[in-house]
């Protein structure tokens, strides 16, 4: 709870500080933003580890589908990834950069899915 104070402490700053260098100088606010944004992704990586661990305990007990965890993180890895560095695009007023970020990380959850939709059509298979 208290990293996500900071965090929105510091994301706040940020934006005020943005917004009163915009007005003088609107190439420096740019920068600003994205030096904020990586500032935030540090700080949101180094308290993961935590969360790690406990889905590492959670890894441990399963018995059955332990193949599915390590898709399903690779997934919501990717797709915050993908978030994050969208994110910075439109910041920096590149939408079709941001766009074509968004597209790539859809291909990618698609195909590192492909494991998890190839069981599901086994299973459905086997039950008819």
């Amino acid at each position: 709870m208290i990293t996500l104070l900071k965090i929105c402490a510091v994301g706040l700053i940020a934006v005020v500080l943005i917004t009163i260098v915009r007005q003088y100088r609107p190439e420096l606010a740019t920068a600003i933003s994205l030096a904020a944004g990586v500032l935030l992704l540090f700080v949101v990586i180094a308290s993961l580890s935590e969360g790690f661990g406990y889905i590492a305990g959670l890894y441990e007990k399963l018995t059955y589908g332990r193949e599915y965890l390590p898709v399903i993180l690779k997934v919501l890895g990717i797709a915050y990834i993908t978030e994050f560095a969208a994110a910075l695009c439109k910041d920096a007023g590149e939408t079709s950069i941001a766009a074509k970020i968004e597209l790539a990380g859809k291909v990618a959850i698609f195909f590192a899915a492909i494991p998890v939709f190839t069981a599901l059509l086994t299973l459905l298979y086997s039950l008819f």
